[in-house]
């Protein structure tokens, strides 16, 4: 298991502003290309109702905003998660990143895993940030909903375009900080893999799940309550999942404002296409970690 890493600063945003689709040749034909002998109906038109915000501008809004756009000099590692595909693929996003801030960080983008994507960077970011020579990690969470097709998500939730950006580094000092990740196939039943998932969570930190404040998705919570590991868990609440691959993380970061104890956060999602758990665990307050 690799050593807890701190979490610095952590920031959330809705984009609520509507924006004009980008409209190039090259691009509608790369669409339109994209497109040909599938089954999937390409429609142009319904970029027109989305927002139609682009990736490397949402990074800049957010880090911007955050005041983080001070400290991507000292970043060794940045990792992109998100579930939908950016409207603008002709750039790329951390090159662009690079580019603005004269950075030098090594990157790549975690995706094709619906909305756990998040989970397995942040898991990827804990092992960088036990090597040598990797001290600080960022994480940037995004999604736009302006895809020029017709998809499940959208159909069944209209949220608005997200994004959140997570700092972490491996130094000794004040929490909050992340323990540890876990992401395992339901090859059982969903509520038996979750008990899974959250006791390797509690044994791997030495504590009891009546320690834990679980946030969890809604459709995950429909499946658990009333289990003995569920109804073991000290506190219990759900999160708001139209906010996209960011969700857990605007419910966290409001919980974050609330405690100042050495206490444990739980976040769990259910990815129901291809019935995965992905968990982390978050400690509170004043913890030390050994870099």
């Amino acid at each position: 298991m690799a050593s807890p890493v701190a979490i610095r600063e952590m920031g959330v945003r809705l984009f609520l502003e509507s924006h004009p689709p980008f409209e190039h040749p090259d691009l509608l034909r790369l669409h339109r290309d994209m497109f040909a002998d599938t089954p999937v109906k390409y429609d142009v038109q319904l970029l027109q109702e989305r927002n139609n915000n682009a990736y490397h501008d949402m990074s800049v809004e957010l880090l911007e905003a955050t005041g983080l756009d001070q400290v991507m000099q000292d970043v060794d590692v940045l990792l992109l998660a998100y579930n939908f595909p950016n409207i603008r693929p002709d750039i790329s996003i951390v090159n662009y990143l690079m580019d603005r801030y004269q950075a030098r960080f090594i990157s790549f983008a975690v995706n094709d895993l619906g909305f756990g994507a998040p989970f397995a960077a942040l898991l990827m970011l804990q092992h960088y940030l036990n090597r040598e020579g990797f001290n600080t990690g960022m994480l940037l969470i995004m999604d736009q909903t302006a895809l020029p097709y017709e998809t499940m998500e959208l159909n069944e939730s209209s949220g608005p375009d997200t994004a959140a950006v997570i700092l972490l580094d491996r130094m000794t000092g004040r929490g909050p900080c992340l323990l540890g990740v876990e992401m395992r196939y339901a090859d059982q039943s969903i509520s038996d893999t979750a008990a899974l998932v959250m006791e390797r969570l509690c044994s791997d930190a030495s504590i009891h799940q009546s320690q834990i404040t679980l946030l969890i998705h809604p459709d995950l919570e429909q499946q658990c309550a009333g289990t003995p590991w569920y109804e073991a868990c000290g506190w219990k609440g759900c999160y708001d999942p139209s906010r996209w691959s960011a969700a857990p993380f605007f419910a966290l970061q409001e919980l974050l404002k609330e405690k100042d104890g050495n206490e444990y956060i739980c976040l769990m999602h259910l990815e129901q296409t291809d019935s995965f758990i992905h968990a982390l665990l978050i400690q509170t307050g004043d913890a030390s970690m050994d870099g």
